[in-house]
């Protein structure tokens, strides 16, 4: 059994595959990174990058959607590593929302994510 499955099994929210931009700030830094959300879910995200992340280190995640407003959501890296055959991190994030709005804004990012995978099975 593969380790992305033995992550999977612990999980407590479905995830949802997707392409998103995100640009992620580390707490207390200005240096931002530029990445690309693979899949998201009520409790977490995963990210490839050009660089690793820290783990246990906080970040602050700002998520491009288009014309709509970005979506900013704190979160917590639990692990970075390199990708074998290539030059990025798949990082994980836990979510660690500041505010009850932030934590509003996120579920409502992943709804619409749901719905938009919803409908493009049903036509």
């Amino acid at each position: 059994m593969n380790m992305e499955h033995n992550l999977s099994d612990r999980r407590k929210h479905a995830r949802f595959e997707l392409m998103d931009y995100a640009i992620i700030t580390k707490d207390g830094d200005t240096n931002t990174t530029r990445s690309v959300i693979v899949d998201i879910s009520l409790g977490g995200l995963q990210v490839r990058s050009k660089v690793p992340f820290q783990d246990g280190a906080k970040y602050k995640l700002e998520i491009g959607r288009g014309n709509a407003t970005p979506v900013s959501i704190h979160a917590e890296s639990l692990h970075s590593k390199a990708i074998e055959e290539s030059d990025l991190y798949s990082t994980g994030f836990r979510l660690t929302p500041t505010t009850a709005l932030e934590r509003i804004e996120w579920v409502e990012y992943v709804h619409c994510v749901f719905k938009a995978q919803g409908e493009m099975l049903t036509g």
